[in-house]
């Protein structure tokens, strides 16, 4: 987020921005609301004209009958052009709610890893649902009310002034009143409609999270707890809404009071000018269709008000997520920069994830020559994954502590570097699709071709899980793979990696984890081919997995502790040689 606040001023800026690109839509549409005010306008001016030839007991049945054919034609025209001027105003503001989704999707998607470690999924699920929701109605029925209103004064107190001057001065005292209510209470209303979408956002964190836990809640009974905390969440969005409502409550019975206080004065003063005969009957109860009119919009004043405030809130908070910034830019300044060959090295590297955090890796040199295979072994948060998420280039890297091909990593552009590496992370995430897009998911749709998709299922060793399924691979596997074991999520992700072709680098964060040894067995026969032509680092607790590397270490508290192939490693007598010994004794090695 930014350090600096965004103010009010910024926020509009950035709306009118968005609202120029729709000027032509939008200034047709304000004409053509331009045409419905003045009709509205022009009927009480037919009543009077009506009543006043009735008054005068001269009965004039076809002026009548005209005077009604035109406001009923006048109704009509009002009618259709309504209709127009809505198409015409509040299509711009779903142009602007798109283009405002597709920037905030593209920006967040940029990126770097730490935004994701701090920010909670529901907030940003808010300012996708709430926020551009209230953007978007600042941007249509709040910029038509606020043109209609000061439109509709202005004309309906011409009007009036027509009329008698006098009396529109009397009668039109209260009404400025409500627009200093309004302006008095602006700064509340936005601070606690800000508090109402925070909370919001605690209500989308906490009903994702329980959605995609149910699980784990199930298995542990928690569902009352559960229940508590979700009814605690929305007691307090409750109350904030409440805070909020309580302002309205009090804003709106103020405005309708100063409303019936213009009627009053109008009662009072105008009446007695129509005794005084200084005013006809016609005037009179045509000036009272136009105090109607001028109440109105200080009545809408109230509610484009709240909607301004409530999109200027919304607006602010999408800024603070546009001005986040990539902790990590490195932009592709050659297109055709060829994939990198695989070389890896780290030079004396220590990383830590936060400045208050303890680093994660110490002092850590290493060269993984290109084709290489490097396994990695150690306890718990000894740091593997640590290190292999490094070369994503996912947290800032000082210069000159981790090499590709010879280049310092934060020379390559992020494009680049990261086509040149096929994952298969811990937690082997899949997306609810079909197997075989989730399979083909690193591919471009012209390039996912059937037989290639087969092919890396079978030396996923998954192919014959997937013969079971109804539909083949064209079978649905539900949010996260809800339908797959662990086993097989593990070997679809492995599919998925080894489908990458163009990937010099393959890295298996203990991607074989969740398998038997017979199927772990079976699977690294088939790769082992594809192992040799790429540089691969395989994380992994199981020995099995890694004996056959090329080189293996030993992570500890973020240091490497011991370095070698398993012969030397398994001689040595340190961690490595306890573990293997363990897991010997278990048949598992």
């Amino acid at each position: 987020m930014t350090g600096s606040p965004i103010s009010t001023a910024r926020a509009l800026r950035y709306l009118v921005a968005h609202l120029k690109r729709h000027a032509l839509s939008l200034g047709a549409g304000f004409v053509v609301l331009v045409g419905v005010d003045l009709q509205q306008l022009l009927i009480p001016h037919l009543i009077q004209r009506a009543l006043d030839r009735l008054s005068n007991a001269v009965y004039d049945g076809g002026f009548i009958l005209k005077s009604s054919l035109l406001i009923l034609l006048m109704a009509t025209g009002m009618a259709a052009l309504r209709f127009l001027w809505r198409f015409l105003i509040v299509k711009p503001s779903r142009r602007i709610e798109e283009r405002m989704r597709n920037d905030l999707f593209s920006h967040i998607e940029r990126l770097s890893a730490p935004f994701y470690n701090r920010t909670k999924t529901g907030d940003l699920m808010a300012l996708f649902v709430n926020d551009l929701g209230a953007i978007r109605m600042a941007t249509s029925m709040a910029l038509i009310g606020l043109f209609d209103a000061v439109f509709m004064s202005i004309m309906s107190l011409a009007f009036m002034i027509a009329i008698s001057p006098r009396l529109t001065l009397l009668t039109a005292l209260p009404l400025p009143l409500i627009v200093i209510l309004l302006i008095r209470a602006g700064r509340i209303i936005e601070t606690r409609y800000t508090l109402v979408q925070e909370s919001f956002s605690n209500i989308s964190t906490h009903t994702q999270e329980s959605f995609s836990g149910v699980r784990v809640i199930k298995g542990f009974a928690r569902e009352k707890s559960e229940e508590v905390r979700f009814r605690i969440a929305c007691d307090r969005y409750v109350d904030h809404n409440m805070a909020l409502t309580h302002i309205w409550g009090l804003i709106f019975p103020t405005i309708t009071f100063l409303a019936s206080l213009s009627f009053s004065l109008l009662l009072l003063f105008g009446g007695r000018l129509v005794l005084a005969e200084k005013l006809s009957i016609g005037q009179f109860v045509s000036f009272t269709f136009y105090i109607n009119l001028l109440v109105w919009p200080m009545i809408a004043t109230g509610w484009v008000f709240n909607l301004v405030q409530r999109g200027i809130a919304s607006t602010k908070r999408i800024l603070e997520i546009l001005d986040t910034q990539p902790e990590v830019t490195v932009q592709s300044r050659d297109t055709t920069e060829p994939v990198a060959a695989g070389h890896i090295e780290f030079r004396s590297l220590t990383f830590r994830y936060t400045e208050k955090n303890d680093p994660a890796l110490r002092d850590i040199t290493l060269d993984i020559p290109e084709g290489s295979s490097l396994g990695i072994i150690g306890k718990p948060g000894s740091g593997k994954t640590t290190l292999a998420s490094l070369l994503f280039h996912l947290y800032p890297l000082d210069r000159g502590c981790l090499f590709l091909d010879g280049r310092d990593i934060n020379d390559l552009p992020l494009d680049t570097l990261r086509q040149a590496i096929a994952y298969v992370p811990q937690d082997s995430f899949l997306f609810s699709d079909t197997i075989a897009a989730n399979i083909a998911f690193g591919l471009d749709d012209d390039k996912r071709v059937p037989a290639s998709v087969e092919e890396a299922a079978r030396l996923a060793v998954v192919d014959r899980d997937i013969a079971k399924f109804t539909e083949g691979y064209e079978t649905r596997i539900g949010e996260r793979g809800v339908m797959l074991s662990g086993g097989q999520k593990q070997r679809l992700a492995l599919a998925r990696a080894l489908l990458a072709a163009s990937a010099r680098i393959l890295i298996l964060d203990d991607a074989l984890s969740a398998v038997d040894t017979a199927t772990e067995a079976e699977i690294l026969a088939n790769i082992r081919p594809i192992i040799r032509r790429r540089t691969t680092l395989m994380i992994a607790h199981r020995i099995s997995t890694v004996r056959q590397c090329d080189a293996i270490i030993v992570l500890d508290n973020g240091r490497i502790v011991e370095h070698g192939t398993h012969d030397e490693l398994a001689a040595a007598g340190g961690f490595y040689a306890t573990l293997y010994e363990l897991q010997r004794m278990k048949g598992a090695a």
